[in-house]
C-alpha cells in the first residue's frame, strides 16, 4: 500500500485527536496532518506513550478554515490522499455567535471542498475522499421528540449548527455528482467520550460520566430532566463508522446517497435517558454526585433530536447492526478507563467555550 497522508481539519479537537491516533496506530506507514485554529495539542500529547510512538508522523498546521489561502496551502504543501473534515464551531457556540458559526461551518467547508477540487484537477488525480461528520441536529423541527429518523427523512434544522450541517451535506453531494471530490458523510448522534470538552448542546451526556470519574471526583449538574432521552454513541464506535465509510469500496455506495445515519446506544430498545446514564455511572462509582437542573432553552434543543435509524448504512456498506454494538455499561466502563488512564486529555467544562 502506498503511503497515506491524511488531512484532519479540527485535528486538535475531541474526535480529531482520537481519529488521528486510530489512523496512525492501524497503519504504521501513514502520516497525519492536523489543521486547527487551536494550537493546544493536549488531547494528543495526553495519550503519553501512545502519542510518543507516533509523534514523528504527525504534522500540526495552525490556520483558519474561514481563510481560503490557509486551506489551499494545506494541499499545495502536504498533498493529502484523504481528508477528514471535522473542523467546526459546535452547536452551543454557533448559537452564541451565529456569524462565526456560519463562516466556520458553512464557508469553511466550502473552502475545504474547493481546495480539494482544485488540487485534484491540478495534480491530475482521481477525486480525493472527503469524509464529513454531520449530525442528528440536522433534522430538527419535523421530527417528534424520540421519533425514529430514517436516512432520507425531511431535514428542517432549528439551529445554526444544524443549518450548516445540512448545507454542507448538499454541497458535498453536489461536488460528488460533478466528479470533483469523493464525498462521504456520517450523521452522528451525540458522541460521548473523555476530553469532549465544551461547545455542544448535548455535552451534558459526556460530562455526567466524565466529571464523577475524575481525580478528585467532581459534582455535575445536568441541565435536562432525568427522563430526557438522547441518542448517544461512544467515541470508539463513532471512529469505526467514519473510518468504515472511508474504507468502503466506491461500488458499495449509491450515487444518490452519500450521507448515512449512524444509530446510537440503546437501553431497552430506546435511546438512554439521562437517568440511565447516571445509573450506569453509579454502578461503577456509587458515590458519584450527579444532579439535574433543567435549563428550558437547552432542554428544548435537546428534545428536538430524534433517534437515528442506520439501516441504510448497514445495507450499503456493511455498518454493524445492533447485535455487534456496545451497550451503555460497556461504554461507561471504557469511558472510565479513558479518564483514569489519560487525565491530561480532559478539557474544561464550560458549555460555550472555544
Amino acid at each position: 500500500m502506498a503511503q497515506q497522508t491524511i488531512l484532519i481539519t479540527g485535528g486538535t479537537g475531541f474526535i480529531g485527536s482520537n481519529l488521528a491516533m486510530r489512523l496512525l496506530e492501524r497503519d504504521p506507514q501513514a502520516k497525519v496532518v492536523l489543521f486547527d485554529r487551536n494550537p493546544d495539542l493536549s488531547r494528543l500529547t495526553g495519550f503519553g506513550p501512545r502519542f510518543d510512538a507516533v509523534r514523528d508522523r504527525i504534522t500540526f498546521v495552525q490556520g483558519d478554515l474561514t481563510i481560503l489561502p490557509h486551506v489551499l496551502a494545506l494541499f499545495d504543501t502536504h498533498e493529502p490522499t484523504s481528508v477528514f473534515h471535522l473542523g467546526a464551531l459546535l452547536s452551543a457556540g454557533a448559537e452564541a455567535n451565529p456569524t462565526m458559526g456560519f463562516q466556520t461551518d458553512t464557508v469553511g467547508s466550502w473552502h475545504v471542498f474547493e481546495a480539494t477540487r482544485l488540487y485534484c484537477q491540478h495534480a491530475g488525480i482521481p477525486p480525493v475522499r472527503v469524509l464529513f461528520p454531520s449530525t442528528i441536529a440536522s433534522f430538527g423541527s419535523f421530527i417528534a421528540p424520540g421519533a425514529t429518523v430514517k436516512n432520507e427523512d425531511v431535514q428542517m434544522p432549528t439551529t445554526m449548527y444544524g443549518v450548516a450541517k445540512v448545507s454542507v451535506e448538499r454541497l458535498g453531494e453536489y461536488y460528488n455528482r460533478k466528479g470533483w471530490i469523493d464525498f462521504r458523510a456520517v450523521r452522528y448522534p451525540s458522541v460521548i467520550g473523555a476530553s469532549r470538552g465544551p461547545g455542544g448542546t448535548t455535552v451534558y451526556s459526556t460530562l455526567m460520566i466524565q466529571e464523577p470519574f475524575r481525580d478528585p471526583p467532581r459534582t455535575y449538574i445536568a441541565y435536562v430532566d432525568q427522563d430526557t432521552r438522547l441518542d448517544i454513541i461512544y467515541i470508539s464506535e463513532a471512529l469505526d463508522a467514519i473510518i468504515g465509510l472511508h474504507d468502503a469500496p466506491a461500488t458499495a455506495l449509491k450515487p444518490e446517497r452519500r450521507v448515512y445515519n449512524i444509530a446510537g446506544i440503546k437501553v431497552g430498545g430506546q435511546a438512554p435517558a439521562a437517568l440511565d446514564i447516571k445509573n450506569a455511572v453509579l454502578a461503577l462509582q456509587p458515590n458519584a454526585n450527579i444532579q439535574f437542573q433543567k435549563d428550558e432553552a437547552l432542554q428544548t434543543i435537546v428534545l428536538s433530536f430524534g433517534i437515528l435509524d442506520d439501516t441504510a448504512a448497514q445495507t450499503d456498506w456493511g455498518w454493524k447492526g445492533a447485535a455487534q454494538r456496545i451497550d451503555l455499561p460497556t461504554a461507561v466502563a471504557a469511558f472510565k478507563d479513558e479518564v483514569t488512564n489519560f487525565p491530561k486529555r480532559i478539557k474544561s467544562l464550560e458549555l460555550f467555550g472555544a
